[in-house]
C-alpha cells in the first residue's frame, strides 16, 4: 500500500472513531423521558406529565401544508395550555414554549399562541403526540412523536 493510502485510511479511521465516540456522548445524555409521559422544562425544573390522566377531548379542524391542500384533524387531544396547567405552571406569564420531538425536531409558539383557545393542541396519532397548530399558512410547525415542552417565562 502507498504511503498517500495509508494516511486517507488512517485519517478516516480516526473520523470514524471520533463520530462513533460523539454517538455515544450524545445518546447517554440525552434526557430519558418515562414511558407516556411528557416532560415539561420550565427552567432547571422539570415536570413529567402523566399522558394517561389528560382530559381528552376531540380535536376537530384543517390544517394546510406547504402546497395549500387541505388536511382535515379528527383526533383525540389536549389543549397545549391545559397541558401545561397539569404541570401547574402559570401559563398566563409564559413568554414562549418551545415543542421537541424524540429526533430533536422542534417548533416554536409564542406565550399568546398557547394561550389562544383552540389553537395549539397536542393530540394522540398512531406514532405518539403530535402538536398541532391551527391557523399556521402551512403545518411546519407540526411535530410529530413530541417528547418534551421548554416554557420560556
Amino acid at each position: 500500500m502507498k504511503k498517500q493510502s495509508k494516511i486517507i485510511v488512517a485519517v478516516l479511521a480516526a473520523l470514524f472513531l471520533a463520530v462513533a465516540a460523539m454517538a455515544c456522548v450524545h445518546f447517554a445524555t440525552r434526557e430519558k423521558v418515562p414511558v407516556n409521559t411528557l416532560a415539561i422544562h420550565a427552567g432547571k425544573d422539570v415536570v413529567y406529565v402523566d399522558l394517561d390522566k389528560l382530559n381528552r377531548k376531540p380535536v376537530q379542524g384543517t390544517l394546510t401544508n406547504a402546497r395549500g391542500d387541505k388536511i382535515e384533524i379528527d383526533a383525540q387531544g389536549a389543549a397545549l395550555a391545559d397541558i401545561l396547567r397539569m404541570g401547574e405552571l402559570d401559563v398566563d406569564s409564559i413568554q414562549s414554549v418551545t415543542v421537541s420531538a424524540a429526533d430533536e425536531y422542534s417548533a416554536s409558539l409564542s406565550g399568546a399562541e398557547v394561550n389562544e383557545s383552540e389553537k395549539t393542541f397536542l393530540i394522540f396519532g398512531e406514532d405518539g403526540l403530535q402538536l398541532v397548530v391551527f391557523g399556521d399558512e402551512n403545518m411546519k410547525r407540526s411535530v410529530h412523536k413530541v417528547v418534551s415542552v421548554d416554557v420560556q417565562y
